[in-house]
């Protein structure tokens, strides 16, 4: 009943300290959230950026011209409310006037096309045509849009002109080489021209190039909460747990400890009750969490006993590492430096910031060796996946097995620490 007590008085009393509360329910609620729109928002097959605003100055003398900033108009990217517009095209009639624009933030940047754009395209032997793109230093993402798609379209219209040049060519070479052809390749071009009537005729107003996205490998968007809700989940169940075991320090520090050390309970009772209280407390501060996100958020966790395992087994891991490092700290303000920069560590390593993907093999070893890897990989089998509980028992396996190796280790300590 000894250690129960102890178990039930520090529950409580963490559960009483509205700043503890703070970093164990509001701050992982509020960061995994903004960490999901950040990244895309609960499905992946959404972009969140569209109707980017964008000067065009055509000064291009030719036909061409034109035609790159119609590509651009209609260029389109799928949203949460359908397809958008990529770019939202304001012409502008010179440079200065473009510029103007994207220096009082009307627009993310300036797109302009020189007079000789067409000719260049059209002649080999024609000077080199330069697009110029000039952007927003202050913005982040846009630029780099605006830069990269200016010059894939470049790449494909200077792919094009040299394709028409090789087969205009070849067409001249077999004309010469067969005079017979002769009559047929000076019908060519007004063949092309009613082709190209016809075609027009029957698509109207049906844009010519038209992007279309499809998503290979089984068509399940990717919920990003259900990555980001675990992951800021797990991460801040280290400082919490930390902070938990750190307390037989700070009680060590205050007098409590030496005089409880006094009464009929034995140490190991008292150490008993310390480190369930701490349990206790992460498997409360876990169960809140799942229940609010899936209630207010809708974020889906998965299968529930895969769920309720995984937790244990991280509260328990993650417990026996903090009670590894207070065990060996030398007083409470070093062992909180400790679990804060292991906190920190372990959540980069362990994918709780960014999705470890791609990544070399001796990053993926070294991540292996966190609390937080096996974690918030069972955690996503779940989510992600739809996993049953049993294809998360090797990560609870070896969750449960860290955290008895770190409790053996403490328990040494303490004992040291005790009988001194």
């Amino acid at each position: 009943m000894k250690p129960l007590t102890i178990t039930l008085k520090d529950t409580l009393t963490r559960f009483r300290d509205f700043r503890a509360l703070l970093y164990m329910l509001a701050a992982p609620l509020a960061i995994g959230l903004i960490m999901g729109a950040a990244f895309g928002g609960p499905k992946d097959g959404a972009s969140p950026v569209h109707a980017i605003p964008l000067a065009v100055v055509n000064a291009d003398t030719g036909d061409l011209g034109h035609t790159f900033v119609e590509v651009l108009t209609r260029l389109k990217v799928d949203t949460a409310e359908g397809q958008q517009p990529l770019f939202a095209v304001t012409p502008y009639a010179d440079a200065t006037a473009a510029r103007a624009a994207v220096e009082r933030g009307d627009a993310a940047g300036a797109l302009i096309l020189p007079p000789n754009f067409s000719a260049a395209l059209k002649d080999p032997h024609a000077p080199r045509a330069r697009i110029i793109v000039y952007t927003d230093p202050t913005l982040q993402v846009l630029p780099a849009i605006i830069r990269s798609v200016t010059e894939r379209l470049a790449l494909g219209f200077q792919s094009a002109a040299l394709g028409a040049r090789l087969a205009a060519e070849q067409i001249t070479a077999a004309a010469q080489a067969d005079p017979s052809l002769q009559d047929a390749v000076a019908r060519l071009p007004q063949a092309i021209a009613e082709a190209e009537a016809e075609f027009a005729a029957e698509q109207q107003a049906t844009p010519r190039i038209r992007l279309q996205r499809q998503t290979l490998g089984g068509g399940k968007s990717f919920d990003v909460l259900g990555y980001f809700m675990p992951s800021m989940a797990i991460f801040f169940l280290m400082f919490a747990v930390f902070g938990g075991m750190r307390s037989i320090l700070e009680e060590e520090k205050q007098g409590t400890l030496p005089r409880l050390l006094t009464t009929p309970a034995r140490p190991a009772e008292i150490l008993a009750g310390k480190i369930g209280g701490t349990l206790l407390t992460g498997l409360l501060q876990m169960a809140v969490l799942v229940l609010v996100s899936a209630l207010l958020f809708g974020v889906h966790w998965g299968d529930p006993w895969g769920v309720a395992l995984l937790s244990f087994a991280t509260v328990a891991g993650a417990a026996g590492l903090g009670a590894f490092l207070a065990a060996f700290a030398r007083d409470d303000n070093q062992a909180g430096i400790l679990g804060t920069f292991v906190a920190l560590v372990f959540g980069i390593l362990g994918g709780n910031f960014i999705m470890l993907r791609n990544i070399p093999p001796w990053l993926d070893a070294l991540s292996k060796a966190t609390l937080n890897r096996w974690a918030l990989d069972g955690f996503t089998a779940l989510a992600l996946k739809g996993a049953p509980p049993r294809a998360v028992l090797p990560n609870a396996a070896i969750l449960l097995a860290m955290g008895a190796a770190f409790f053996a280790l403490a328990l040494l300590g303490f004992r040291r620490r005790f009988t001194r």
